[in-house]
């Protein structure tokens, strides 16, 4: 994962609008003693979690999106601040079998080997304790834009769909138990007034980079004329501007024990 990418942005304005997912995450963990939140970001998933009582531990690959992680916490009675570490998910600094559940919210899917951060998640998860990780499906605007732009510009993918269905998160959490898919509906608001792909690209990192990549080219007129026919049937108006509507899957599963099941370590 290129740090650059990530670092210089807190992209509040996308933090806030994927907040719903991380509250599917902790009601589909439960409450547990200590959780692992990877690829944190602005700490969508790790605030409230902490809030609740947990003991957390962030990480992410931005010193820029962490800092304001700090920033946005609130202290309150009986709860105690996440730590927030500088890493690579796909080599977490945390010891094996160390956590009651491990959380990664639209994160590790922007890795280089996704599947590797998926092994590292479930190596400091303790027998028993729940991996859960949050993707896109295939319905909606940040996989159309994602399609689109994979087909007219040469392998570019402004937003990555890994394991977009229950069966391909099975097999790339090879050994995890009891897994469990759930589609959500994610509803984007965008400002009145506002070209949706321009708000969306300047919310998104990966899109952002995207864009800057065709202006190079000269050809970011036709492409976003394209993408704006390409998001219209999953736009709908509202009194305070346009609404974008995404799907998206929270993966559930259960770390084996260490006894009955292989497990993997780090090589």
């Amino acid at each position: 994962m290129n740090q650059g990418n990530w670092n210089g942005t807190t992209y509040s304005p996308l933090a806030e609008q994927l907040s719903p997912a991380s509250t599917e995450a902790l009601r589909s963990i439960g409450h547990v003693s200590t959780v692992y939140d990877v690829c944190a970001g602005t700490g969508n998933f790790a605030l409230p979690a902490a809030q609740s009582g947990m003991t957390v531990h962030a990480l992410d690959l931005s010193a820029s999106q962490l800092e304001v992680a700090r920033e946005r916490w609130i202290p309150h009675p009986g709860t105690t601040q996440p730590t927030f570490t500088i890493g690579d998910a796909q080599s977490l600094p945390w010891p094996n079998s160390s956590a009651d559940a491990c959380v990664s919210i639209f994160g590790i899917i922007f890795c280089p080997d996704p599947s590797i951060a998926l092994a590292e998640m479930m190596r400091v998860t303790r027998p028993g304790g729940k991996i859960c990780v949050a993707t896109w499906s295939e319905n909606g605007w940040a996989a159309a834009l994602r399609r689109e732009a994979a087909s007219a510009w040469n392998g570019i993918t402004p937003l990555p769909t890994t394991w977009s269905s229950s069966s391909e998160f099975e097999k790339a959490a090879a050994g995890l138990e009891s897994v469990s898919s759930a589609s959500h509906l994610l509803e984007w608001q965008l400002p009145a007034g506002s070209d949706p792909v321009e708000e969306l690209c300047d919310q998104a990192p990966a899109l952002k980079n995207f864009r800057e990549a065709v202006r190079s080219t000269g050809n970011w007129a036709s492409m976003s004329a394209h993408l704006r026919s390409t998001l219209e049937p999953y736009l709908r108006s509202s009194a305070a501007g346009p609404v974008a509507t995404s799907e998206y899957i929270l993966h559930v599963g259960t770390v084996p024990n260490s006894d009955t099941a292989f497990f993997r370590t780090r090589g």
